[in-house]
């Protein structure tokens, strides 16, 4: 639910016009117990309390301004609160997608800091409830664009939505740079999605070449200085009122140094008995480093939530993952509430 303000003090006095802001986000807290097993055999459970039906709690403020002539000035700032103690003596505060733009007839542009173009995707594709960094839905990670340029194109075709950006790093020769796009269609119970991304890369670019599965160090390779990083994501998810059906596929690759790539698949189901809704994802991945050796994973994740409300629902999920040909695992149980405001 979002709380409406109407800032009309100033504005009012000197242009006659109003600035409606919202506020609105949702807080996330449960407990989750996850149990790791080593390449050696060695397992042990852990257990934690944190954001973990979404992965992060979320405060948006957001204000327009109509501008006459069917064009609507516009801007976002989203910050994730840390509602639990990380060992200082206050909750964290970290930036999240934040932009200020324009839109109208001829689509919308905005400017500011956004998730990968791809992040959406992956969401889409995961039938048991999008959280990055959950156990069970092993998968390659969105890259995401800092200080963009986005344009997002007026409806040409019914259904059809169209998202070009540029991503602007202010290196030198334009390293870190990045262009994107995503296309999306809609019609009836149908959706596919596809986006993609290539950027350029920075001296504290990094290839990631294994899984953090059963207490795995996340081992990276860095990547020479204007080499070149491709991703791409697709998802399509059908509805066919008593059950969904989601599936994704997604590539990335790296040319700086080697001939790094990753790929990865997700598909699956979710279905609404009542107030309580159950999702399944099955997912495997593969990592591929400069010297052509691959890792592998599998996983999968029942998530199921209830809504006791229409602004608080609770939570309960199970994951678990492997990395294969190897004793390395992790199962995940989770259980929480989410309220939204």
């Amino acid at each position: 639910m979002k709380k409406s303000l109407v800032a009309v003090a100033e504005l009012a006095a000197v242009t006659g016009a109003m600035a409606e802001v919202t506020i609105s986000g949702f807080v996330d807290g449960g407990v989750q117990s996850t149990r790791s097993t080593t390449t050696g055999g060695i397992s042990s459970t852990t257990t934690s309390a944190g954001s973990n039906g979404a992965g992060q709690s979320q405060l948006t403020f957001a204000a327009s301004e109509d501008l006459g002539t069917g064009t609507t000035a516009f801007a976002n700032i989203r910050v994730n609160p840390d509602i639990f103690d990380t060992g200082t003596a206050t909750a964290t505060i970290a930036s999240d997608v934040s932009e200020i733009g324009l839109r109208g007839a001829f689509g919308s542009v905005l400017v500011g800091r956004d998730y990968g173009i791809d992040f959406g995707t992956h969401g889409a594709a995961d039938a048991s409830g999008w959280t990055s960094g959950a156990k069970g839905v092993v998968h390659n990670t969105s890259s995401g664009i800092s200080n963009a340029v986005v344009y997002i194109l007026p409806t040409f075709v019914e259904g059809l939505g169209i998202v070009l950006a540029r991503g602007l790093a202010g290196n030198a020769g334009g390293n870190g740079d990045a262009t994107a796009y995503k296309l999306t269609y809609k019609t009836g119970g149908f959706m596919g999605e596809y986006a993609a991304y290539t950027s350029t890369t920075t001296s504290t670019s990094v290839w990631t070449e294994d899984f953090t599965i059963g207490g795995t160090a996340t081992d990276t390779e860095t990547l020479a200085v204007g080499g070149t990083v491709k991703g791409s994501a697709i998802a399509l998810t059908y509805d066919l009122g008593v059950a969904k059906l989601h599936g994704g596929m997604f590539n990335s690759s790296a040319s700086a140094d080697g001939d790094q790539k990753a790929s990865s698949y997700m598909y699956g189901v979710s279905a609404p008995f009542g107030a309580t809704t159950l999702g399944l994802t099955i997912s495997g991945a593969d990592r591929t480093n400069a010297a052509n050796t691959t890792k592998k994973a599998t996983g999968y994740r029942v998530k199921a939530g209830y809504s006791f409300s229409k602004r608080t629902s609770g939570y309960a999920a199970y994951g678990s993952e492997s990395k294969s040909s190897t004793t390395a695992k992790d199962t995940q149980t989770m259980v929480g509430v989410i309220h939204n405001f």
